[in-house]
Formats: C-alpha cells, structure tokens, sequence
C-alpha cells in the first residue's frame, strides 16, 4: 500500500496525481542528466520507469552522475540505479536494460521518452524510433556550462534529427560541470510532467531553451 504522505509536498499541485501514478517513462540514459531525471521521477511517484544503458560506473561519473558513489565504481549502471531508486521509491516498478538503443531495439510502450544521451548518434537513433511508435520524446543536452531543451512531438513539430542537422559526436572529452546537468535535467522532468497532463500551451514544443549558466541567460528560440 502506497503511503501517500511521501507525495505529501507536491500531490496537491496537480489536478489529478494520478496520471502521475500511471504513467510510463521511458529514460534513455543513466548518466548524468539520466540520474537527475531519474531520481525526481521517483520521488514525483511515476508509476513505471524504463531504463536504457549499458555503462559501467566509472571516476569521472562521479562529478555528475547522483546516483553513484565511489562503492559502485565498475559496476553496470542500470542495476545501481534501480538499486538507489528502489530505496529512494520502493513504490514505483522499474524495468532495466542493460543495453544501448539500436535500430534494431522495440521500445516499450510508454508515455514519453526522455533523452538523456550525451552524444548526438544515440540521440538521432532514438528519434528514429519513438517516431516509429509515435511516442513524444524530451530532449536535453549539456556542455561545459551550457544546456538545452526541446520537446519532440510526432507529427506535430520537425523530427530532432532535422533539428540537429549534420552536428557530429567530436572525439574530445566533453567537459561539463555537475550544476549544468542538474538544472538541465530538471527542466526535462518539468515538460515531461506537463505533457502527462497535456499542458501542452506551456511546453517547448517547437521551440529551444537554451541556457548559459555563465552569464546567467535563458532564452527561448522558435524552431521553424
């Protein structure tokens, strides 16, 4: 039996918590934005979460990636975060996939995909396949002190790979810092919870916000 009490801070602000209790979530990515997102969704009470990646834990991970700790360095991320999300929600039924999303992979059917990738191929793959099962995808990306976020509606706004265009994975370590990915990853859960409940006037559906924590600038741009 689920203790409402846990939801106590946040149930009243939404008409009808459950569709919160309902939905499906599918997160592509364990790492850092996809630990960020993945740690609110529990605690917001989403009623499944299905979880994409096949890392290992490693040093660098731990600058970002909430999740892990210094304990969980060279094991399979997707069963550390189920272990993590289990205490932190023992309500919530989390389904792993210790694998990458390929061509060949059947997504889930879910309510929204969330990419959490950090490179653009994972990504344009992804695209690919929610727009074969018509599942509404949110975007987010991080760098150094810089973020995005775009909603991806099938047949409602262009594809994200027309967004991206021809940008290509550089062979260079990104650099990113931990505050980036948080505050990235939190404006992603912010639009999932509105498509749950179809605000859609409120959601950056054809439109980009891009952040620059440096000098403080959010900005939204129309994507034509």
């Amino acid at each position: 039996m689920i203790n409402i009490l846990r939801y106590n801070r946040h149930v009243k602000l939404y008409k009808n918590f459950e569709k919160i209790r309902e939905s499906k979530v599918l997160v592509a990515g364990a790492g850092g934005l996809g630990c960020n997102v993945l740690m609110h969704l529990s605690r917001l009470g989403v009623g499944e979460l299905y979880i994409y990646d096949d890392g290992i834990v490693d040093m660098p991970d731990l600058n970002r990636q909430i999740l892990y700790d210094i304990e969980d360095l060279g094991k399979t991320k997707v069963f550390v975060a189920k272990e993590k999300l289990n205490k932190i929600n023992p309500y919530i039924k989390i389904h792993i996939f210790n694998e990458k999303i390929t061509n060949k992979t059947t997504l889930p059917d879910v309510n929204v995909a969330i990419d959490c990738f950090d490179n653009f191929e994972s990504r344009k793959i992804l695209d690919k396949k929610i727009h074969e099962k018509k599942i509404p995808l949110i975007h987010g990306g991080v760098e150094r002190f810089f973020g995005q976020v775009t909603d991806i509606i099938p047949g409602k706004t262009k594809t994200l790979r027309e967004i991206l265009g021809n940008i290509k994975d550089s062979k260079e370590i990104k650099l990113v810092v931990p505050y980036s990915v948080s505050i990235i990853a939190s404006i992603q859960v912010s639009e999932t919870m509105k498509l749950i409940f179809e605000d859609y006037e409120n959601m950056l559906i054809n439109k980009m916000l891009i952040v620059d924590l440096y000098f403080n600038s959010f900005e939204v741009i129309e994507l034509k």
